[in-house]
């Protein structure tokens, strides 16, 4: 919209960026340069063109000819002046190149001579242009060129005679190429306690002369760098097979001209990355003492060498999630009180290593504890004589009970009380009763208000699988004089009428650590102990239900 692109250039978008397709005499990123005069070659193969001031003269190996240097004699070159030697590339940028030579041989041949001529032409013959350089000087910086390209460089030495004609030697050549652009926004993507992944961005125009990625990674244990060349399609890669908190450092360079015949180079490495890996998470997590409100668990010691700072302890129930910072690198057991029977917990250990930035955090080891069960003590159920405190209760071995201590219903018209006619029908004072659900479907209820007397039901569930009862795709099992439902992912109950989600919220873990202080009092060193709060950011998950059925 701003038309760039001068001379007559044509001016096209891409990608978000504009390029300007220069006419023909014209170059540059606006076409803003008159092109080598030299281009068309208009001296002939017999001679040699040099650019001054946007004209050109041609040069004969031979003064005594004119024009297009095609009246070449029969006796051979006379007076050829001697070429500069030892033509090196001295250091290479995205948009320039340094060129050294050596002077001809002998203080007659330099004498002779009264300056060089620099000519560079890239291999796709678009950019061409010629300095002259005095003959007190043997380096020359060539300028404006662009990122990643190879060039042609040429050196001839120069005697300005009579007329602009001039006497031009054989040319010292080489093929070059600018380093091409390092990539873009290099980011960490992944880290775990064996694998680093990162990924990196090109550019569509900038990086077009760019044909592979290598990426290094740096570990001061290391005998040696890792490194790996990709194609530039690619943008990520992963290192494997590393150390667990340790740091490691990496880099990013981009590679041009890789085939045969050019001369390959590498790009300004981007800034190192420093990437510490995670450390192991405990190994061998392990619950070996559950009881009603408790669990113990377990897990194996770090290897050695390995130096723990703390471990973090979460217990998950399905709506809560409470966090615990022990500062204490050697542990190897911890004890989950206050826990409710008949709820299942999801319990995770997070090894925790200092480092100079802050702390790792290593993978949580995952462990699901099912809480036991405890019967209350009745005529109706009633524990086996000789069953610890420490046995899980199951009925028969196949349907898991669940006991539970509620309020009554307001009404109870299916449910008739056994050996007492005479009872009241609505007590006086509401009465409390304890409810047993096992897996068949089948109810024990025992009025608080009643003399012990148990009252047996039947829930009014099918008792086989002929009337499909499981909803939203579950799918019936049948049993020993009952049946149960296999409920699909996202649904949940007897029958499979919940639908379920986990709805995802932010929120924050607290974490508590006890950390000492010197303190010098009287020429004696005291300790000081503290209590410091640690905040971290989170993302929790809360299970919602809803029920499908219609009441």
């Amino acid at each position: 919209d701003s038309s760039p692109c001068r001379h007559g250039g044509r001016c096209e978008n891409g990608g978000g960026a504009y390029l300007c397709v220069c006419p023909e005499g014209f170059f540059g990123y606006h076409c803003e340069t008159v092109s080598d005069p030299c281009f068309s070659s208009p001296c002939g193969g017999r001679g040699y063109c040099l650019a001054t001031n946007g004209s050109h003269s041609c040069t004969c190996r031979n003064a005594s000819h004119v024009g297009k240097c095609e009246l070449q004699g029969h006796g051979g070159l006379h007076g050829e002046l001697s070429p500069p030697t030892a033509l090196t590339v001295e250091k290479v940028e995205e948009t320039g190149v340094s060129i050294s030579w050596r002077p001809p041989d002998g203080p007659a041949a330099r004498q002779a001579l009264d300056g060089y001529a620099v000519t560079y032409v890239s291999a796709d013959g678009a950019y061409r242009r010629t300095d002259f350089v005095d003959r007190s000087r043997s380096a020359h910086q060539l300028r404006a060129l662009a990122a990643g390209r190879a060039y042609n460089i040429s050196v001839f030495s120069v005697k300005r005679n009579a007329n602009n004609k001039n006497d031009i030697s054989r040319p010292a050549v080489l093929l070059a190429r600018t380093r091409p652009r390092p990539v873009e926004s290099v980011e960490v993507a992944n880290v775990t306690a064996s694998t680093i992944s990162v990924q990196w961005a090109l550019h569509r125009i900038q990086h077009a002369t760019v044909s592979r990625v290598r990426v290094s990674l740096h570990h001061p244990e290391a005998s040696q760098d890792q490194s790996a060349d990709v194609d530039k399609s690619v943008d990520r890669f992963t290192f494997g097979a590393l150390l667990p908190g340790r740091r490691y450092t990496i880099q990013v360079t981009t590679l041009s001209g890789l085939s045969e015949e050019e001369q390959p180079t590498e790009s300004l490495a981007t800034t190192p990355v420093h990437v510490w890996t995670r450390p192991l998470p405990p190994a061998n997590l392990t619950a070996t003492r559950v009881t009603a409100t408790s669990a113990h668990v377990v897990w194996d010691a770090p290897a050695p060498g390995v130096l723990l700072e703390a471990y973090v302890i979460n217990v998950t129930t399905s709506q809560s999630t409470k966090s615990r910072y022990v500062p204490n690198g050697k542990l190897v057991s911890y004890t989950v009180r206050d826990l409710l029977p008949a709820r299942r917990y999801q319990l995770s250990v997070t090894a925790v290593q200092s480092a100079e930035h802050g702390q790792l955090h290593s993978e949580p080891a995952h462990l699901y504890i099912p809480a036991p069960v405890w019967p209350l003590p009745s005529p109706a159920c009633s524990a086996a004589p000789g069953d610890g405190a420490h046995r899980r209760w199951h009925q028969g071995g196949h349907h898991p009970r669940v006991l539970r201590n509620r309020p009554p219903p307001a009404r109870l018209p299916e449910l008739r009380l056994l050996n007492d006619p005479g009872a009241p029908e609505m007590p006086t004072q509401p009465p409390r009763f304890s409810e047993l659900v096992d897996g068949r479907g089948r109810v024990s209820a025992r009025f608080g208000s009643s003399p012990s007397k148990s009252v047996p039901t039947q829930s009014h569930a099918p008792r086989n699988c002929s009337e499909n009862p499981c909803q939203n795709g579950g799918t019936c099992v049948p049993g020993a004089g009952t049946h149960s439902c296999d409920c699909g992912p996202g649904f949940k109950g007897r029958r499979c009428e919940l639908a379920c989600k986990k709805v995802p919220r932010p929120c924050t873990r607290l974490f508590s650590e006890t950390k000492s202080f010197p303190v010098w009092e009287g020429g004696v060193c005291h300790h000081m102990y503290k209590r410091v709060y640690k905040v971290h950011q989170d993302v929790c998950f809360k299970e919602s239900c809803e029920s499908t059925s219609l009441r």
